[in-house]
């Protein structure tokens, strides 16, 4: 059976879809959002949201463990990993349900089921994509369709043993002994939470630093932080081979520029080494859509085709909240209204390990590469005093300032609350926010939010504070 057809249909309700599909119905758009599984994609029900939850209790049982520091005492203090995974699995379940309250809200209907565009018969037809024995027709598509967890050729993912992320979050009992193959935000992130709770961690990374994308005093930092923690770390190793026995896993790490093996065991492997774009069954071929290492290219303005959009994981960007602007941006250029271009140089990136790492614009080391004229400024949180009575001194703000024209740069951020405050150097970076009007704008205090001022007057040659 075919419908009427429709203005606009999504395929896929994460973060980008989701949204694109609620400000399309929002602008007068008749609107449906075609999803296989739970509604809010992979970042509501296996992603950021899940993993956050997860990270909340290993947080908790951390400042419980520390009770005593501030006068407070606390016996008897453990995980219980069994209520710690149910707690998770029931936000993620409550906010799914959460978007399909949204979208009765802004009547935008849900299908149910797997797309696939079906041949167009001419560029004045709409586009039929079919979802089971249905036909839907739409003048336009937003493909949304997300990333799925990939691994390295000889390592099999089992899902017991040597599992992906989704896995990690659902294991039936706790490691004792983890291996996470992957330093960035997914296996840090994993490392730092399964360590709160007693678990062995063991880290293995290709590339010579922990968080290799961000600026290298936040991966010193870091290790130091996780080196303190007991996680320990094999970095610039590949690893060589990995396969189960019985109930272990056998690892065999070698040190990318040469030298002597590493041989590791644990009770489970966690492979966190990128993701693959969901694009395989969607039938792009018939549409002449253009891929790159299977992700979908897009122009300037998010268009694959005629009347086809791409957002979001599905080609590449990587970040939920950067899908979320684009699926807004989407929905305003097919509704012909203002749609305001992404600014793709002020995303700000965010990973919530323990201490929690945010940073946004150029590294110093890229920003010398392109000889910038920087003047580059840092604050410790030991010398904060909002910091000093949390008990969170760990990490530092480092901000980086155009020398001529007082524009930030970049900013790099380790430790309490940087996730939050850097929304303030995020609106920095993408208005007319300058490096003066920053040091002349009053910081409540105590505040987290003061060392941003403190690393700008740093940078100035007069911090008050240092």
């Amino acid at each position: 059976m075919s419908d009427a057809p429709l203005d606009v249909v999504v395929i896929g309700s994460g973060p980008g879809g989701y949204v694109a599909a609620i400000r399309c119905a929002q602008l007068g758009l008749k609107t449906a959002c075609v999803e296989r599984a739970e509604l809010g994609g992979i970042c509501l029900n296996w992603g950021c949201i899940p993993t956050k939850a997860l990270l909340k209790s290993a947080e908790i049982l951390d400042h419980a463990r520390r009770a005593k520091e501030f006068g407070v005492i606390v016996e008897g203090v453990r995980p219980d990993f069994a209520a710690i995974i149910k707690r998770s699995r029931e936000i993620a379940d409550k906010i799914s349900k959460g978007v399909g309250f949204l979208f009765r809200k802004n009547k935008i209907e849900h299908i149910a089921g797997t797309a696939k565009l079906l041949p167009r018969a001419g560029a004045w037809q709409p586009h039929k994509i079919q979802v089971g024995d249905r036909v839907v027709e739409a003048k336009h598509v937003i493909l949304a369709t997300g990333a799925r967890a990939k691994s390295l050729p000889g390592i099999e993912l089992d899902g017991e043993r040597i599992v992906e992320y989704r896995r990690a979050m659902t294991l039936p009992q706790q490691p004792r002994t983890l291996a996470v193959l992957g330093a960035g935000a997914i296996g840090v992130e994993f490392a730092s939470f399964y360590r709160s709770l007693g678990t062995e961690i063991t880290i293995v990374e290709f590339l010579p630093r922990l968080v290799p994308n961000e600026d290298a005093e936040i991966s010193l930092e870091l290790q130091k932080a996780f080196d303190k923690r007991g996680i320990k770390t094999l970095v610039g190793h590949k690893l060589a081979s990995a396969r189960r026995d019985g109930d272990r896993v056998k690892l065999v790490a070698e040190p990318a520029a040469g030298g002597a093996k590493v041989e590791l065991e644990a009770d489970v492997l966690l492979v966190a080494v990128g993701v693959a774009p969901n694009t395989e069954t969607l039938g792009l071929e018939a549409h002449g859509i253009q891929l790159d290492r299977g992700f979908i290219k897009t122009d300037a303005e998010n268009r694959c085709g005629d009347g086809l959009w791409a957002i979001g994981d599905v080609i590449g960007r990587g970040l939920a909240h950067v899908a979320s602007a684009e699926g807004v941006f989407v929905a305003e250029k097919i509704a012909g209204v203002h749609a305001e271009p992404l600014q793709y140089d002020a995303i700000p990136a965010c990973t919530y390990c323990h201490p929690e790492i945010a940073s946004i614009g150029l590294t110093e080391a890229t920003a010398k590469a392109q000889n910038l004229p920087i003047k580059v400024g840092r604050f410790p949180w030991r010398t904060l005093a909002r910091a000093v009575g949390s008990g969170e001194t760990t990490g530092f703000v480092k901000v980086i300032w155009h020398a001529e024209t007082g524009a930030l740069v970049g900013a790099h951020l380790i430790g309490p609350a940087v996730t939050d405050i850097i929304a303030e150097l995020s609106l920095a970076k993408s208005t007319e926010v300058n490096a003066e009007s920053l040091m002349s704008t009053i910081h409540a205090h105590p505040t987290f939010a003061e060392a941003i001022r403190g690393a700008t007057e740093d940078a100035y040659g007069h911090a008050i504070d240092l």
